[in-house]
């Protein structure tokens, strides 16, 4: 029964990343003529990066034997993610800002 759990979550967690990835791209294509958003793509890929390594954690959770350091790095990642994705989001709304005033 946990192992099921565990192999939806991680593959839930995997699936949403990708499609999160593939959506950036298509949108970052669609406004490459806007220089100042090419950072926060950047900053926003880097996110879901993270978040896939938070997934990828989950497993071996299970396996090792060090779960508090796993555990820790879970987090990290997960923090690090939703820095990343905040940043982006601030300097996105810092770009249309701009672009509106020119």
């Amino acid at each position: 029964m946990y192992s099921s759990f565990l192999f939806t979550d991680v593959a839930i967690g995997i699936v949403c990343s990708i499609v999160a990835i593939y959506y950036i791209r298509g949108l970052k294509n669609s406004f490459a003529g806007v220089l100042r958003l090419e950072r926060p793509w950047l900053l926003l890929e880097c996110g879901v990066l993270s978040l896939i390594v938070a997934v990828l954690t989950i497993p071996w959770m299970i396996i090792s034997t060090s779960v508090s350091i796993l555990h820790l790095a879970q987090i990290v990642a997960v923090v690090v993610a939703g820095f990343f994705v905040l940043t982006a989001m601030v300097m996105m709304k810092q770009a249309w800002t701009i672009k509106e005033d020119d």
